[in-house]
């Protein structure tokens, strides 16, 4: 009789944990206008995902992914044309362990994308993400007529208001929009965050 009620409490406890993880799938994230990614960022490019090779981080507690981008275009920062790159994103797979962080970005491999990343670690030599996924804005069509798709996927975009509250609230790009429109607001942007010289 002990044996089975044991039994029972521990496929409630299962099934409840079960329940509570399967509704845990968003990050909750402050929502960050395309003004506040572009002052964010260190470095801003066009680049395309080649390659990603997870390992643990430094401290060996966490798991993390370095993804190698060829960059296209650069708008901001230290990069240049032709350079490569390499971004450190949340998550991973090592050893048969994973890691999934709901909200990260991911940048896609053989795609390009607009990135807005900062510098971090040592010396500030680590890339990584501006905002997780929101600063992950994935461009689809061909050259002449790409569009660049909004950011954030996997995330919860929030704002608080003048009571506290949060409520949600819209990320950098409503809707997909032209690639050449979206690129030209951000070298806007840039220039008019450059210090300006005494």
């Amino acid at each position: 009789m002990k044996q089975r009620w044991m039994y029972g409490c521990g496929l409630l406890l299962v099934l409840a944990l079960g329940a509570v993880s399967a509704t845990a799938v968003a990050s909750v994230v402050k929502a960050l206008s395309l003004e506040e990614l572009t002052r964010k960022a260190d470095v801003i490019v066009v680049g395309v995902g080649a390659e990603a090779q997870s390992r643990r981080n430094d401290d060996g507690r966490l798991i993390v992914t370095d993804v190698s981008v060829d960059v296209q275009q650069v708008l901001k920062g230290g990069a240049k044309a032709g350079d490569d790159v390499i971004v450190t994103l949340l998550g991973g797979s090592v050893d048969g362990l994973g890691l999934r962080v709901p909200g990260e970005a991911s940048i896609p491999l053989g795609k390009p994308a607009l990135l807005f990343l900062y510098r971090s670690g040592k010396a500030g030599r680590d890339l990584r993400v501006v905002g997780m996924a929101q600063g992950v804005m994935a461009m689809q069509g061909e050259p002449g007529t790409m569009t660049i798709l909004p950011g954030g996927s996997g995330s919860e975009l929030v704002e608080r208001g003048s009571d506290g509250k949060l409520s949600p609230a819209p990320g950098a790009l409503l809707r997909p929009e032209p690639a050449a429109n979206v690129l030209e607001r951000v070298r806007k942007l840039v220039g008019a965050n450059k210090p300006q010289s005494p």
